[in-house]
């Protein structure tokens, strides 16, 4: 049985992996956006976090849909947000913007403070940014947790945001946030958002959410073991006759993913399992049924049960794993490969 220091250590290393996979500084320094804050988790948060996938807390939803090239542009779409003035904005310095008068006065200051901004434009000038959670979600934690966010992640830039509540809003099905924020910043930067960054955003908006007491997550599709659906109809017929024909049907890359994946599922489910914590032994249990019923686990199984003759269901039952844990890679078979190499 691991001690207390060994134990936290294997956690912090493989659980970081699951939830928080890539979240590193890219881009070039001081022109793409970076979120501060999302450094490795650890003791609580970590268990927090395990524990939001176990029990499949929701998803949050961050996305990036257009913005303005050109004050026309942007002028239309704080309209379109604020419902033509009814609904109030907020803006970087905490201010509420209602009416028309107030929506002329925003796009105004914006237009003339900093760079200028032409009616119509070559480039983007505004990134319009979505913030959601389910239909279920309190909708004041959910615009709380919005206004941390933006303060965060966009200190140096301008920036306006609205709650759309479905209480209150019948076009509105679930709670979420409208952000538009200025591109150029205030020290003369410009936002360059780029897939690195939508994951700081995802996991930073979660963050905000959890500390108000929402249940909330922003893990990668594969560490929750589910499987990257067809996009096109053809796709899928070339997959189901790769299947028949005994391939695999993935390619090396997301193979090596999902290899990465079940060995840090492994090393936490195996650590918590061995603590001398209930808690954390509780958790454990938890995670080895939620690997078991992994997408990416089921497919393997039957993998394994396809590559043998069906000789009865005897020897399929002794095909089949015990534990899914037992399918998964040893990762220092691997490293000692890779040493031989």
């Amino acid at each position: 049985m691991p001690d207390r220091e060994e134990l936290e250590s294997v956690l912090e290393r493989w659980g970081n992996q699951l939830l928080r996979p890539g979240l590193r500084r890219r881009g070039r320094p001081g022109r793409d956006p970076v979120v501060g804050g999302l450094g490795s988790l650890n003791g609580k948060s970590l268990r927090a976090g395990l524990r939001a996938v176990v029990f499949r807390a929701p998803e949050v939803m961050v996305k990036v849909t257009g913005g303005g090239r050109g004050m026309g542009a942007i002028k239309a779409h704080l309209s379109y947000i604020s419902r033509r003035g009814e609904l109030a904005l907020e803006n970087d310095r905490g201010e509420e913007i209602r009416g028309k008068e107030d929506l002329a006065g925003l796009a105004e200051e914006w237009q003339l403070g900093g760079g200028f901004i032409p009616a119509v434009s070559h480039r983007r000038e505004a990134f319009h940014v979505m913030l959601s959670m389910p239909p279920e979600t309190e909708a004041r934690a959910v615009l709380a947790s919005a206004r941390a966010f933006a303060a965060e992640a966009f200190s140096k830039h301008k920036y306006a945001f609205v709650l759309h509540d479905p209480s209150i809003d019948p076009d509105s099905h679930r709670p979420h946030v409208h952000l538009i924020v200025r591109a150029q910043g205030r020290d003369g930067t410009r936002l360059n958002p780029r897939k690195a960054d939508l994951a700081h955003w995802r996991q930073a908006f979660a963050d905000r959410l959890m500390e108000r007491g929402v249940a909330a997550a922003a893990t990668r599709r594969q560490s929750r073991g589910i499987l990257r659906p067809a996009k096109k109809l053809l796709d899928h017929h070339a997959r189901t006759i790769e299947r028949k024909a005994g391939i695999a049907g993935v390619s090396e890359r997301a193979r090596q993913t999902e290899d990465q994946v079940l060995i840090a599922w492994k090393h936490v489910t195996t650590a918590l399992l061995q603590s001398q914590e209930a808690d954390d032994r509780k958790l454990g249990r938890e995670a080895l049924q939620f690997v078991t019923g992994m997408q990416t686990v089921a497919r393997r199984v039957q993998r394994r049960r396809d590559a043998v003759p069906s000789q009865g269901r005897a020897v399929e039952h002794r095909l089949a794993p015990q534990s899914p844990l037992e399918k998964i890679p040893d990762p220092s078979a691997r490293e000692q490969k890779g040493r031989e190499r």
